[in-house]
């Protein structure tokens, strides 16, 4: 099982390239799945989540439609707030874990989270209080690439997030692995100069894939493979509906590179005249 789709979806500089114009932000998500099967709350991260929260997300969606839930700043970046935050972040989740449409959360932690006794006692604490949640790390230091950390998170029942990002010094390199399930694979784009401390948000994630570079994750997904069958592909790069341009070109890769149709077909909102999705 693979499952394509985009780190969030509630942008509003999508009107006009994937969401018509003027539709309103709470139609957002029932539009975005006619085209996709699953997405990335991001929202959480800078917000600890209610229940009711995901009871009204889900009447949005399928049954069969799926959800990665990031994990708090509390929980990976302001981590002296771990234990007063947990159990709130694990009660907001609940309706989503209830109905079998959480495949996993996403723990992203900052470059300067690096190996070492606190850190992996950080990481034990996050599968001690969520022990039925399933966990991805996304790492941002290379120090962590290396096979100690491979067997602690397969020891831990910790799944690993393998990135694309820019290529710079003490960042993490496109590693492929899966200690646990599911296989996770994340976008971020390729901006090297805005990486570091850009003067606007969006302009880390101001990048459109090329072909010859989705091409590389091609191969890569296959490599993934060998490691399990369920695997989670999402794009980050979002500014004006890239990673909703590239999510659909890599699906059809996918499926071209496996010879027949394992994925939706519908590309209805590629909308005309627009040189992002025309290109």
């Amino acid at each position: 099982m693979i499952k394509i789709g985009t780190s969030g979806y509630s942008y509003k500089d999508w009107e006009g390239i994937f969401y018509p114009q003027h539709l309103s932000k709470k139609n957002y998500l029932k539009h975005y799945a006619k085209f996709f099967n699953i997405t990335e709350i991001n929202s959480t991260y800078y917000r600890l989540p209610e229940p009711g929260m995901f009871k009204n997300i889900l009447k949005k969606v399928s049954d069969d439609f799926q959800f990665v839930v990031k994990l708090s700043r509390e929980l990976t970046h302001e981590r002296e707030k771990a234990k007063e935050s947990i159990n709130q972040f694990r009660k907001g989740i609940e309706p989503l874990v209830e109905n079998n449409q959480l495949i996993t959360t996403l723990a992203q932690f900052p470059y300067s989270f690096k190996p070492g006794d606190g850190s992996y006692d950080h990481l034990k604490f996050l599968r001690e209080e969520m022990p039925d949640v399933p966990i991805n790390v996304e790492f941002r230091n290379e120090y962590w690439i290396k096979e100690e950390t491979f067997l602690f998170l397969k020891e831990h029942s910790l799944g690993y997030v393998c990135v694309d990002m820019p290529r710079l010094p003490r960042l993490v390199p496109p590693k492929i692995s899966a200690p646990s399930d599911p296989g996770y694979i994340r976008f971020h784009g390729r901006v090297k100069e805005h990486w570091w401390n850009p003067p606007e948000p969006y302009m880390r994630y101001d990048y459109l894939y090329k072909k010859d570079e989705l091409e590389e994750w091609v191969e890569k997904t296959e490599e993934l493979e060998n490691y399990t069958e369920n695997i989670v592909i999402l794009f980050n790069n979002h500014f004006q509906g890239k990673s909703a341009k590239n999510a659909r070109t890599f699906t059809s890769m996918l499926k071209d590179s496996r010879g027949k149709k394992d994925f939706p077909e519908n590309d209805d909102f590629l909308h005309p005249g627009k040189d992002l999705f025309s290109s």
